[in-house]
């Protein structure tokens, strides 16, 4: 046998070994592996997506979500050197919330420079519009604008959104006659036709004049508001203001922040429920959305 022939021996023997081993682990492989499934974190048995399509639950779509805005800002002066500020914003977005947003008032002068500063935390529903306030600020100089900036937030997608039902009702607005009365008030009453016992409400006020331009603003807050339970709102304000009663427009805006699972106390007529799950699935989009940080740029 010549050096060529046994060459050729050796590799059709080692051929033959390599079909063999081939054949065995193949068998091994579809006798032992794991059937794919739709929760196997793999795009497989002819799947859209990772999990879903095909066989499995049909994809969901990727969500579009629109930017909330800024829809209105103001500085309204108050007394010795002090201003309040009002930034009106409104998320278009009728599925989809943020449950968290960090917020700053930056009053500026004419040169742009800050000059007072107001931080804080805030929240959006769906299809909300909203009033976000700031009390005695105090800048340097007179301002000459407002600069309003969102630093970090987070969406939600909601299931099945049912927003809280809180009437305002029973609006009464009088100028008082100075000293210990302050100089204006205004009253109203508040029900809470929700399903559920909040355990806070905030309430906001905004004043405008006949032209439609915040005079004043104020604020307050309600512990523990029952269903049906109706609660009686008193805001004063002690240094004046240019507003004519008769033309005045009021507005006041409930605001619960149903993200936070302890503002839920208990919900009537849905035995073992009352919690915030009942409202949104979490579907958060931090992640997604980072690109977008100026959601609420200014306008």
């Amino acid at each position: 046998m010549t050096s060529f022939q046994r060459t050729t021996k050796r590799l059709v023997i080692v051929f033959v070994y390599l079909v063999i081993f081939s054949l065995i682990g193949t068998g091994f492989y579809y006798l032992f592996r794991t059937a794919p499934t739709c929760s196997d974190k793999i795009q497989n048995q002819g799947e859209e997506g990772v999990d879903c399509g095909g066989p499995c639950a049909k994809c969901e779509a990727m969500p579009r979500v629109e930017n909330a805005k800024i829809i209105e800002k103001s500085i309204i002066p108050g007394e010795a050197g002090k201003y309040d500020a009002l930034v009106k914003i409104t998320n278009p977005n009728p599925q989809f919330g943020v449950a968290n947003f960090d917020y700053s008032f930056n009053l500026l002068d004419e040169s742009g420079k800050i000059i007072a500063k107001n931080e804080g935390t805030g929240f959006i529903l769906p299809a909300e519009t909203k009033y976000i306030l700031a009390f005695n600020l105090t800048p340097e100089t007179k301002p000459a604008s407002l600069d309003f900036k969102i630093s970090s937030f987070k969406w939600n997608k909601f299931t099945e959104y049912q927003g809280p039902d809180i009437a305002i009702f029973a609006k009464e607005f009088n100028l008082t006659s100075g000293g210990e009365s302050g100089f204006a008030r205004l009253t109203a009453k508040m029900r809470n036709q929700s399903g559920y016992d909040f355990r806070e409400i905030t309430v906001k006020a905004v004043i405008r004049n006949g032209n439609g331009d915040p005079i004043a603003v104020n604020q307050t807050s309600f512990n523990d508001v029952r269903v049906n339970e109706e609660r009686e709102i008193n805001f004063n304000w002690n240094a004046p203001f240019e507003i004519d009663p008769v033309s005045a427009k009021i507005e006041i805006e409930p605001e619960v922040n149903i993200f936070n699972n302890d503002n839920f106390m208990k919900q009537h007529g849905v035995p073992g429920q009352g919690f915030i799950e009942d409202y949104f699935d979490g579907y958060a989009l931090n992640d997604l959305y980072e690109i977008a940080r100026g959601i609420l740029r200014r306008q």
